[in-house]
């Protein structure tokens, strides 16, 4: 009985072992977005002010953001037009860099609730257009901030340029062995969903602003912002290069 243990455990730890080998090979897929994150931000666009905002005010920070998040690149712009800001943060991941799940977290149900914030309000695929261009589905969520202020939200989070969807996603994922094992179903949709192919190509995209999102949208003035922001692959009509 022993050795049939010993074996079972065996064969289970080869197939691990397989599995693991299969993933990073099916992940080394032909990137689709291969510029730089810095370069998609438009400096000028009419009316707007551009400013950079820093993930952190160190070394030491920034080193543990990249720690956590494992991500290939990321940035952030703060965009103003008189009282109204629009914060556009993109995170991206080449393939082989981060399993879907992983990277998925990263939203603020989980990073924002975890800070302290409240989640007031959440939709999920909505479908929008700017003009006469219809957007990929999107995340929405009003968040209210702990030292007050409500911030109004819309996210993609894109695997190979196609939006993952967050329905199963819970609030408040905890982090470490204990947040894994909470995410074990979303793992087996991942499965379903991607195959051995888990670690692909990937890029999170979310603005947010005080002011609500759906005016910002339908808002003609604000179209070409948002216009400029098409190199993401935010748009139907035009997939990452």
């Amino acid at each position: 009985m022993r050795k049939l243990f010993v074996f079972i455990g065996g064969v289970l730890v080869l197939g691990l072992i397989t599995l693991i080998v299969a993933i990073e090979f099916f992940s080394r897929q032909p990137r689709r977005f291969t510029g730089k994150l810095e370069d998609v931000f438009p400096e000028s666009v009419a009316g707007w002010t551009r400013k950079p905002l820093p993930f952190a005010t160190s070394k030491a920070q920034l080193a543990e953001v990249q720690g956590t998040l494992n991500y290939s690149q990321a940035t952030q712009f703060l965009y103003t037009k008189g009282k109204t800001e629009i914060l556009v943060y993109v995170a991206y991941w080449e393939p082989g860099k981060a399993s879907v799940v992983d990277a998925g977290t990263h939203n603020p149900d989980s990073c924002w609730v975890n800070s302290g914030c409240l989640r007031a309000d959440r939709a999920y695929s909505v479908s929008a257009r700017v003009g006469k261009r219809e957007l990929l589905p999107y995340e929405y969520g009003e968040y209210i901030m702990p030292r007050g202020g409500k911030q109004n939200v819309i996210f993609w989070h894109l695997v190979n340029g196609q939006p993952n969807r967050y329905q199963e996603q819970e609030v408040g994922w905890r982090e470490g062995m204990a947040g894994r094992i909470e995410r074990l179903p979303l793992m087996l949709k991942d499965f379903r969903t991607y195959g051995l192919n888990q670690k692909s190509e990937q890029m999170f995209i979310r603005i947010s602003s005080f002011a609500p999102m759906q005016s910002l949208l339908n808002n003609p003035d604000n179209a070409e912002l948002f216009y400029a922001l098409e190199p993401l692959g935010i748009f139907k009509d035009r997939a990452w290069k």
